[in-house]
C-alpha cells in the first residue's frame, strides 16, 4: 500500500516529493485560496481542508525526510531536507493564521 510504503520511506523521492507532496498540496492549497476568496472564512469545506490537510501534511514530511536518506543523490536528498523543514513551517503558519482568520 503506498501510504504505508511512504511513510516507511521506501518510495523514490521524486515520487513521494512530486506526486504525493506537491502536485495534492497545490490542488489542496488552490481550493483553499478560491473557497478564501468567495468569502466563506467559516465554511464547512473549508475547515474540512485544513482539518485534512493536518494529517497529511505530517504524513507527507515523514515520507519525504525518510525517501532522503536514500535518495541517489546525497544532494537532492539534502535539499528535500531543506524543502521539508521549510514546508512544515509554511504549512503551521497556514494553519494558524486560517484559524485566526487572518488575511491570507
Amino acid at each position: 500500500m503506498f501510504i504505508v510504503d511512504a511513510w516507511k520511506g521506501s518510495k523514490p523521492l521524486w515520487t513521494v516529493f512530486w506526486l504525493y507532496g506537491v502536485l495534492p498540496s497545490t490542488i489542496a492549497t488552490g481550493i483553499f485560496l478560491w473557497l478564501v476568496s468567495q468569502g466563506a472564512p467559516g465554511s464547512g469545506l473549508r475547515q474540512l481542508l485544513l482539518a485534512a490537510f493536518a494529517p497529511y501534511t505530517i504524513w507527507v514530511l515523514v515520507a519525504i525526510w525518510r525517501a532522503a536518506a536514500h535518495a541517489p543523490d546525497p544532494l537532492m536528498g539534502g535539499m528535500a531536507r531543506g524543502l521539508t523543514v521549510a514546508w512544515a513551517i509554511n504549512a503551521t503558519m497556514l494553519v494558524v493564521f486560517a484559524e485566526m482568520d487572518f488575511p491570507i
